[in-house]
């Protein structure tokens, strides 16, 4: 039974180990689906589906049946360190997103499948670029590392600090998550929640274009690691409390540039 949960834990592991969890993602695909114009719904409906939720974890789950493992690489977003966009390959978000823009712009001299996995593809990627855990910056050398957590304030008062290891993956996929009961809130109640917490804010998220995107949340991944190392490499879990509404704000930007980039190449 131990070799069975620590199978299943590993599985769970390595699905998710690029991409939010799947109610954010799916949250994040309401919200965007809300401000697509009236072609650009009937077209992601055309070549996705009428459910835009069922996207989630979308190039996850073709590597799981052996397609597009190339896929693997492409959910980090790589910085210089003055925050410009600076891949070195093609195992990069924006890169990959670009190129299935491509494929979208041109939907009609591809065939569905074509479009559907690109449209897939800026869904999937859209998403984890605004995932803080998968930012990496050249030269800070937090990216992508473990940091010290004290889970002692996390249970009973008065108890001797307790440090344990953490990841930012762990933080920003699913911790908030857990905070509000796991899978208590459903996608629908967590899309509402960022239209109410980040709506007044959807012109300011929108502006730009992607370089200009990458930049953004690479100053706030930097804000993080700079805040880590006032804090000597450790964060208590008022400090972790204190993200959260980074955390919503990032799904927000993310929800609000899918619409932004599907209404204007999905035509």
């Amino acid at each position: 039974m131990r070799k069975m949960i620590l199978a299943v834990l590993f599985v769970a592991t390595t699905l998710s180990a690029s991409a939010w969890s799947a109610n954010y993602d799916k949250a994040v695909y309401l919200v965007a689906a809300q401000n697509f114009t009236p072609e650009t719904s009937a077209l992601v409906a055309k070549y996705v589906g009428k459910d835009i939720t069922r996207a989630s974890n979308h190039l996850s789950w073709h590597r799981r049946n052996g397609r597009y493992l190339e896929s693997e690489g492409w959910h980090s977003l790589h910085l210089d360190e003055k925050l410009q966009h600076a891949p070195k390959d093609e195992n990069d978000a924006i890169v990959q997103i670009e190129k299935a823009l491509e494929v979208i712009r041109n939907h009609e001299n591809h065939d569905k499948e074509t479009v559907s996995f690109a449209i897939h593809t800026v869904l999937n990627l859209m998403v984890d670029m605004h995932n803080l855990s998968n930012v990496f910056i050249e030269g800070i050398p937090q990216s992508g590392t473990e940091f010290q957590l004290d889970i002692s304030q996390c249970s009973m008062a008065n108890r001797p600090i307790r440090w344990f290891k953490h990841s930012w993956k762990k933080l920003w996929t699913n911790r908030y998550q857990t905070f509000h009961g796991n899978n208590v809130y459903s996608p629908q109640m967590w899309s509402e929640d960022i239209v109410c917490m980040w709506g007044h804010k959807q012109s300011e998220f929108s502006a730009g274009a992607l370089n200009d995107w990458a930049t953004d949340i690479g100053t706030y991944t930097k804000g993080v690691y700079d805040r880590l190392e006032k804090e000597g490499g450790r964060f208590i879990h008022a400090t972790v409390q204190d993200l959260e509404p980074l955390h919503m704000s990032c799904l927000a930007r993310a929800a609000y540039r899918i619409a932004v980039l599907l209404n204007a190449n999905l035509k």
